[in-house]
């Protein structure tokens, strides 16, 4: 009995211990859960060779971000090519680890 006793004590102390290491976030960091954001615009320039496009776009209230015209990366070139300068557009933006936006989808609204 008294080695049953001990060997529960120690299964207890081994197994809370082991929920601390675990439950610390320093040695088990969360994945970066990164946002995706639906905007609608214009496209403005179509640089298919730097995979970027230049869009006219509507304000991003999420990012605080008002409307404006700027560049965007798109991770995907072979998206650019169905497009052409004054095509009305949807697509979703995230932001990189380094804050900076890329088109993830992109496609015409006809």
């Amino acid at each position: 009995m008294k080695r049953f006793l001990i060997m529960t004590l120690a299964c207890i102390t081994f197994g809370a211990s082991a929920i601390l290491v675990y439950a610390n976030d320093a040695h088990h960091p969360k994945a970066d859960v990164q946002k995706s954001y639906a905007v609608k615009g214009e496209v403005v320039v179509v640089d298919k060779a730097a995979g970027k496009v230049k869009l006219k776009h509507e304000a991003i209230p999420e990012l605080d971000w008002p409307a404006m015209t700027m560049f965007f990366s798109v991770a995907d070139k072979s998206q650019l090519e169905s497009l052409g300068v004054g095509d009305q557009v949807e697509f979703q933006l995230m932001k990189s680890n380094e804050g900076v936006p890329l088109i993830t989808k992109i496609k015409a609204v006809r």
